[in-house]
């Protein structure tokens, strides 16, 4: 029952054009795809939360997809300040590798979308170079929640 609404879903994505080459696999749908103002290109997985209820909202996926890759720079901007902010004050002064301001550090590198909440993933190569940083935007795009993850930690737990 599954398999039908997930094909739905990626004709539905193909013909937005919002992904570079999606495919449906394990219940998610892969793509590529550009946030301009963050200035780089990241793995997009879309995951209709199919075995929750086998409902799907294939028009608040598509609208939350767009929301984040379209995002304005100045809110994107907010959202970098953020997470900045509460790593710099969570670290306090923990030793980091490299001292750099970690705006300049932080690099978009995937984002997985749900019907009601975005998770970015970030790597910080300088100051955090066997973590990653997890960001979960609520459906305003606003953070609800920042995680520093060990790189291995987040492998293991994929596998």
């Amino acid at each position: 029952m599954t398999q039908p609404l997930l094909d739905a879903l990626l004709a539905r994505i193909v013909d937005s054009g919002l992904l570079d080459e999606p495919v449906a696999e394990n219940g998610l749908i892969y793509g590529r795809a550009s946030i301009d103002a963050a200035g780089t290109v990241v793995t997009v997985n879309v995951d209709p939360e199919l075995e929750d209820d086998d409902a799907l909202d294939e028009d608040a996926l598509v609208a939350t997809i767009t929301r984040i890759l379209s995002i304005g720079e100045s809110r994107w901007r907010a959202v970098i300040d953020e997470i900045a902010d509460d790593i710099d004050e969570a670290v306090d002064d923990e030793p980091v590798v490299e001292q750099i301001d970690l705006r300049d550090d932080l690099e978009a590198t995937s984002v997985v979308v749900f019907a009601d909440a975005v998770l970015l993933a970030f790597d910080a190569p300088k100051q955090f170079p066997d973590s990653r940083i997890l960001v979960q935007l609520d459906d305003e795009l606003e953070v609800a929640n920042i995680e520093v993850r060990d790189r291995d930690a987040l492998d293991d737990a994929a596998r």
